[in-house]
């Protein structure tokens, strides 16, 4: 049988985690080419329900699993936390990658939009999973995570905090959306308000500010 390749934009590190419950954690990561809610293209970002989007996941390699593990030991000898994200990954990880990534001693995070499930054989495999939802709830398709970011103020007026509150994750968080290229404090502004009202109904929700674009790195 022929060895699989996986469309990859890039892989690199050691950089940190930026966003969520694994901020500041050292990790590399693996960015795989392809997403389902947005093609990539400028001339169709507006019109996509991904417009704030700032990541380049068009191109890339072609590379077998093992091509990529070693790229990986390149860059982290010891092991350690190795991030999947996209475009959107769970439209080519599979058993046979994260599998590759377990035995030669990484954990795997994996960053989705939550339009794919995840099976029970890959959810053994992978250690942290964060969802940011570019659909409403009723078209998640993912079951449970263990971060749960929403994007303040989201395109998509049914993507809320609030939509959000009842889907089963470990923490939840509000994280600022304006000019991807910029933080500035009329967003941060925007998502503190979000993570009050949450806290006023009694439910815990958290500010995550994406410390690579504080710290200035990938």
């Amino acid at each position: 049988a022929a060895v699989r390749r996986y469309a990859v934009k890039s892989v690199f590190g050691p950089t940190v985690q930026g966003e969520g419950s694994l901020v500041g954690a050292v990790t590399a990561f693996v960015r795989l080419a392809g997403c389902n809610v947005w093609d990539g293209r400028p001339e169709s970002r507006a019109s996509s329900r991904c417009p704030y989007c700032d990541t380049d996941f068009v191109g890339g390699e072609h590379l077998t699993a093992a091509e990529i593990v070693g790229r990986l030991r390149a860059l982290l000898p010891a092991g350690g936390l190795v991030t999947v994200s996209g475009g959107e990954p769970l439209l080519q990880l599979d058993e046979g990658l994260a599998a590759a990534l377990r035995d030669e001693g990484f954990r795997l995070a994996v960053e989705t939009n939550g339009t794919r499930s995840i099976g029970v054989g890959l959810a053994s495999l992978i250690s942290h999973v964060t969802m940011s939802p570019k659909v409403p709830p009723g078209e998640v398709r993912l079951g449970a995570c263990d971060d749960l970011k929403v994007l303040v103020p989201h395109p998509d007026p049914r993507i809320t905090p609030e939509a959000f509150d009842s889907f089963p994750a470990r923490q939840r968080w509000c994280q600022p959306v304006n000019d991807p290229r910029d933080l500035t404090p009329a967003s941060v502004a925007l998502a503190l308000e979000a993570c009050y009202r949450m806290a006023r109904l009694g439910r815990d929700w958290r500010l995550s500010v994406q410390l690579h674009k504080i710290l200035g790195v990938e």
